[in-house]
């Protein structure tokens, strides 16, 4: 239901009528004041290193729902400014970095944030605003067709990378340009991570899957592959400091479609080239997980 508004505005000598139709159901923005963070407070994974992310502020998001915390701020990436997100839920919990489009002429960096989680099987959709001004964060929530709601919505995704399907035919291009089809792999094990050079997970993650590498190098029916959504001179320029092991491929248009703008994303196919294993976040156990399947399917 709508109601008609009548305006009067008066000015000089005139009288002008406007009238126009506001919805009953249209939500005002929540607001929160940003604070200094400490990590007394608990809210940031300890797994990630502190010497790839130095968080600065925090403020409490109002969800509406018991079961989903979230949590943003501001923070560096070395000399870079970025903002955090941390998702705790009884689907899962997830910590991302990402950056806020800045609007000079209001002096605020503002974006509508699409987050998944649960094995990319849901999502929540929010624009958050940041006021460079006063340091206060507002945001509000919105559902599947960006209509404004009172609390977080959960949306269920149709996954594509979803356990039992199979992996579509995807071509990548290694560091060396030489292309690598899955289709090829056909026949093996394979191992994927999705990952990026500002993702703190999955840098965490490293060791553990070099681990991997180094045991199952004399299999040659398993194969590690890891997909960059960067360019390559980052990844080149990341991989002259730190050592990840798989084979190192970067992503394109078809690659994002498929895994998102999440990371770390984690993917075993089987012989069959369909998906045995699926899942998102990550940590420096998570190579374990990973070790356990592989040796399922082997068995």
């Amino acid at each position: 239901m709508k109601r008609l508004f009548v305006f009067v505005i008066v000015t000089i000598g005139v009288v002008t009528f406007v009238s126009c139709r506001m919805n009953q159901n249209q939500v005002p923005y929540l607001s929160a004041t940003l604070s200094p963070y400490s990590e007394e407070l608990g809210i940031v994974p300890s797994y990630l290193p502190k010497t790839f992310v130095q968080i600065e502020t925090y403020a409490k998001l109002e969800t509406g729902l018991d079961d989903i915390q979230i949590y943003t701020g501001t923070g560096k990436q070395g000399e870079t400014p970025a903002y955090w997100m941390n998702i705790e839920s009884s689907l899962g919990s997830t910590f991302v970095l990402r950056g806020l489009k800045k609007d000079e002429s209001l002096n605020i960096c503002r974006d509508t944030i699409m987050h998944k989680f649960s094995g990319d099987s849901a999502m929540i959709v929010f624009e958050l605003i940041h006021h460079l001004s006063t340091n206060e964060i507002q945001h509000i929530w919105l559902d599947g067709n960006n209509n404004r709601s009172e609390k977080t919505i959960i949306i269920p995704i149709d996954q594509p990378l979803k356990e039992g399907k199979r992996f579509p035919d995807l071509i990548v291009k290694q560091l060396n340009d030489e292309e690598l089809s899955f289709n090829d792999l056909i026949g093996k094990t394979v191992v994927v991570n999705w990952w990026q050079t500002t993702c703190g997970p999955c840098i965490a993650e490293m060791p553990g899957f070099n681990k991997l590498v180094e045991q199952y190098k004399e299999n040659p029916h398993i194969v590690f592959i890891a997909i960059a959504h960067n360019k390559r001179e980052h990844v080149t320029r990341f991989l002259e400091n730190r050592e990840f092991n798989y084979i190192q491929t970067l992503a394109n248009e078809d690659a994002v479609r498929l895994f998102g703008d999440s990371y770390p994303r984690h993917v075993i196919i089987n012989s069959a080239g369909k998906i045995k294993y699926y899942s998102g976040g990550g940590s420096e156990d998570k190579y374990l997980e990973i070790e356990r399947i592989i040796k399922s399917m082997l068995e």
